[in-house]
C-alpha cells in the first residue's frame, strides 16, 4: 500500500471485507483549553483486541469514521466512539466539550506492529456531541491561527505534566496528584520535587511564555 494514499482511501478501501490486515488507529490528545496543557492521550484502535504499538497499549473500540465533503466547504472526518463507560464523555464535559482536542489517526500493518505508520494524519476537534452512549467529533484542519504562541505557558504553581507520564516520571503507588508543589496531594507529597512542571520562582502575579 503506497504511503500517498489518504486516510480517506483507507477509511473507504476497509468498509468493504480484505484479508489485508490494515488497522487504523486514533489518538486523542485531552487539552485543556485554559491552559493549553496535555491532560492525557487516548489510544484506540478499530480492531476485535488490543495491540502494542509504538510502545502503547490501544484499546479495541468499534470506531465509525464517516467522511464529509460539501460543495465549497473543506472536507472534515465525523468521528464516533461508542463509550458505555462515559469515560470519553467525562474528558468532553471538563475540558471544553473536546473541540481543541489533537486526534491523529494512523494506518498500521496488523503483522508488521514495530514498523512506523503506513499513513499518519492530524486533525483538531472542531466540533462535537455526544448521546446514546456514542461520543461523535468533528474533525478538520488544525486552525494555527487559534493556538497559543509560544505554546508553553510558565506558571509558578500548576504543573503542566500528565500525571505518570515521561516528563512527570513519577511511578510511585500514589494513584492521583493536584499537580501542585506544595498542595496536600502535591510534588512534595509524591516526593518529585525534581520533575515539577512549573517555574515557582517566577512572581506570583506574572505568567510567563516560552
Amino acid at each position: 500500500m503506497s504511503k500517498s494514499l489518504s486516510v480517506a482511501s483507507v477509511v473507504e478501501k476497509n468498509r468493504i471485507s480484505s484479508d489485508t490486515p490494515w488497522l487504523i488507529c486514533i489518538d486523542i490528545d485531552v487539552v485543556n483549553p485554559e491552559t493549553s496543557a496535555l491532560v492525557e492521550t487516548l489510544h484506540l484502535v478499530r480492531n476485535s483486541d488490543p495491540i502494542q504499538f509504538n510502545g502503547h497499549e490501544y484499546l479495541p473500540a468499534p470506531l465509525d469514521i464517516e467522511l464529509k465533503e460539501e460543495a465549497g466547504n473543506q472536507q472534515s472526518i465525523k468521528l464516533s466512539i461508542p463509550d458505555y463507560s462515559g469515560a470519553v464523555q467525562r474528558y468532553m464535559q471538563d475540558y471544553g466539550g473536546g473541540v481543541g482536542f489533537m486526534v491523529g489517526i494512523m494506518v498500521v500493518n496488523a503483522d508488521n506492529l514495530a514498523n512506523p505508520p503506513e499513513i499518519i494524519e492530524y486533525f483538531e476537534v472542531v466540533s462535537s456531541d455526544s448521546g446514546s452512549y456514542t461520543c461523535n467529533f468533528t474533525l478538520g484542519a488544525e486552525n494555527n491561527i487559534t493556538k497559543a504562541f509560544p505554546r508553553r505557558r510558565q506558571t509558578k504553581d500548576y504543573c503542566q505534566w500528565r500525571y505518570k507520564g515521561e516528563e512527570c516520571g513519577y511511578t510511585g503507588a500514589l494513584p492521583s496528584c493536584d499537580l501542585s508543589l506544595k498542595g496536600a496531594n502535591g510534588c512534595a507529597v509524591h516526593q518529585n520535587v525534581v520533575h515539577f512542571g512549573a517555574f515557582p520562582g517566577i512572581n506570583a502575579r506574572d505568567v510567563s511564555y516560552g
